[in-house]
């Protein structure tokens, strides 16, 4: 018989499934689906915080800060999961994981040879992709040229200056959605590859932590140990070479090593795995199934592949939301959100951004925080399918946690310019409904892809009508829209699933449906509208106000039924019908000459009138297009 891995006090593993949380009917969901969802939106609630605390950090220009927090976003839309091989030089490291790829791949030997990251990961083809520190552009290379970029032999020193070497593998193992990441060993006399591997930790999701038998957990391990333990609590801990001892030796060594363990980490649960690296790799590569149950190596791999499968998500995220809480955390140690920093960036002049006033950015970067610790301790408790599996109702919003509070609300519109809009070569009033429009979908683009609030009701709302919904992507970036419209199509989800066993399931989805008129920009427009007719109104009645309009295309036939029934004089009413019905005996000349002229191809006598009378005399038998229609003319539909 093999040795068998020593466990004590070992946890049952934290399975996900809880009752349904997404239907509202206790109906039976697949528990599959159920944690992938949970899973896909505690990532993105999580990624929405990061955005929410970069930006605040961006106002307040802490520029390292916020270069952190974006590559923490780029792991999560990576869904980069990294477990590193750490430990003391020649320990058998690279061994180990050559071992588990069932590959003698990573260069081995007898004096200390990494001497950079090297990542193994998943390819359909086999690949070497390495990245230099000074150089924008990757190198591809045959896979057999790794030794010459990760040994001390091929780059000694690192004087090629390799950041990291990736061979990517069609290997099963490394499916998983993993980086597999082998380390200079600490403790060489190369004191640059120390420097490397202390630097990677930050990086670290989940570690093996090799050590050996024939010097186990030395003083100098047992340090090491400790900076790990200060970024990653996941932790495999490996003995390597256990085929070099007696069962009896082999048993001291490894009780000697999970007493160690413990006592550093005060983990009340420390599982320590034996393997032989040498007999583990002879087993796969020589199909020899006894050999790779003594070797140790199955033992490990099943609980890699458990681990993989069950708890790697949960840790990813808690691991990503650690590493955000961290660094918010130095920014508060060197008062980044004290008085006098706030103060300070208050009378600097940096330029446009979200937050003008700095103590705003700080409160919502400091309630980001709350929310990122809000979601690590759902994972940490074992909250994720709970609460994240479908978004919760929370006061008519989607919503599991509070946002941070939202940017300050935007300067006061200045006073309507009724006599610019007056000049408008169409309706005055509907073209200062499209400047009111225009106003209020510019700013609300912006606070939709940045603050949770206007995110969160957005999504209360179920978005805009139509109309207003064409016009804000008219103007908003894909990133703008899919943040704005994931709530949205988040809660849509929701109540369709809540739907699905009632009677009245067609009636819920019309409800679903935003109609025409329905929208808080319609009620916007109604409000701007009802203004711009009573200013017009008094206009008319006064001789200077009245030779303004007298000059104008007039309102269209909409805003001139309005119009009419906001005068009460009957001399009004008659001029502004009489005005009316002049601009439409005009149009109609006008259109009738610029035929005329285009048939006899005399453009070239043709004026800016009849140029442009079909669209004048539209505009006034209809409403402007930009309040009718939300595209271009030109646009494809």
């Amino acid at each position: 018989m093999g040795p068998e891995p020593i466990v004590m006090d070992q946890p049952s593993r934290q399975a996900w499934g809880a009752p349904d949380a997404g239907t509202g009917q206790g109906a039976a969901v697949d528990p599959d689906t159920r944690e992938l969802r949970a899973y896909a939106w505690a990532r993105l609630a999580l990624a929405g915080h990061l955005r929410v605390a970069r930006e605040g950090l961006e106002a307040l220009g802490r520029e390292d800060a916020q270069r952190q927090l974006g590559e923490l976003m780029v792991k999560l839309a990576e869904d980069r999961f990294t477990l590193a091989v750490l430990g003391q030089f020649k320990r058998g490291k690279s061994s180990l994981m050559n071992a588990i790829i069932g590959r003698d791949l990573l260069p081995t030997g007898v004096l200390p040879l990494t001497s950079a990251i090297t990542v193994l990961a998943y390819g359909p083809t086999e690949r070497l992709v390495v990245r230099r520190q000074d150089s924008m552009f990757a190198d591809e290379l045959p896979v057999s040229a790794l030794g010459d970029y990760v040994t001390e032999k091929g780059n000694p020193g690192n004087r090629r200056q390799v950041r990291t070497a990736r061979v990517e593998l069609p290997v099963p193992f490394l499916r998983r959605g993993i980086e597999f990441v082998d380390t200079p060993g600490v403790g060489s006399a190369i004191t640059a590859n120390t420097a490397t591997t202390y630097a990677f930790l930050p990086e670290c999701d989940a570690v093996l932590f090799v050590t050996s038998v024939d010097t186990p957990m030395t003083a100098l391990e047992v340090s090491f140990l400790r900076q790990i333990w200060e970024y990653v609590h996941r932790i495999f801990f490996v003995v390597n070479k256990t085929d070099l001892l007696s069962d009896g030796e082999r048993s001291d060594v490894l009780g000697f090593v999970q007493d160690t363990v413990r006592e550093q980490t005060g983990c009340g649960t420390v599982r320590v795995f034996p393997v032989s690296a040498r007999q583990g790799l002879s087993a796969r590569t020589g199909g020899d199934p006894a050999l790779y149950g003594r070797s140790g190596l199955k033992a490990l791999e099943e609980e890699l592949a458990a681990f993989l499968s069950e708890e790697k998500a949960s840790t990813f995220l808690a691991v990503v939301a650690q590493k955000a809480l961290r660094m918010l955390d130095d920014e508060a140690a060197q008062g980044a959100f004290g008085e006098n920093a706030l103060r300070r960036r208050a009378m600097e002049d940096a330029g446009p951004r979200l937050w003008r006033d700095p103590h705003a950015a700080a409160r919502a970067v400091q309630a980001a925080r709350t929310e990122i610790e809000a979601v690590r301790r759902a994972i940490l408790d074992g909250r994720l399918v709970n609460e994240m599996a479908a978004p919760q109702a929370a006061a008519g919003q989607e919503r599991t946690w509070a946002g941070p509070e939202p940017a300050p609300a935007p300067p006061p519109p200045s006073e309507p310019d009724t006599e610019a809009d007056l000049k408008t070569r169409g309706c005055p009033v509907c073209q200062h409904l499209a400047l009111e429009t225009a106003d209020f979908l510019s700013h609300w683009q912006y606070r939709a892809s940045s603050e949770e609030q206007a995110q969160a009701q957005f999504t209360a709302d179920l978005g805009f009508c139509p109309l207003h919904t064409w016009q804000l992507l008219a103007i908003a970036s894909p990133r703008g829209a899919s943040i704005a419209y994931a709530g949205v199509a988040g809660s849509i989800a929701r109540r369709l699933r809540e739907s699905a066993l009632k009677p009245s399931a067609g009636e819920d989805v019309r409800r679903l449906v935003r109609g025409p008129g329905t929208c808080r920009v319609c009620a916007l427009c109604r409000q701007a509208e009802l203004d711009a007719i009573r200013r017009l109104a008094a206009l008319v009645r006064g001789g200077t106000g009245r030779a303004l309009y007298n000059h104008s295309q007039g309102a269209c036939l909409r805003h001139l039924a309005m119009l009419v029934d906001a005068v009460t004089d009957p001399e009004q009413r008659t001029y502004l019908l009489s005005h009316a019905a002049q601009r439409f005996e005009e149009d109609a000349e006008d259109m009738q000459t610029y035929a005329m002229k285009h048939d006899a191809l005399r453009r070239d006598l043709q004026n800016r009138d009849e140029e442009d009378a079909h669209r004048r005399a539209v505009i006034r038998m209809v409403g402007g297009r930009a309040v009718c229609v939300p595209w271009a003319e030109d646009a494809e539909i």
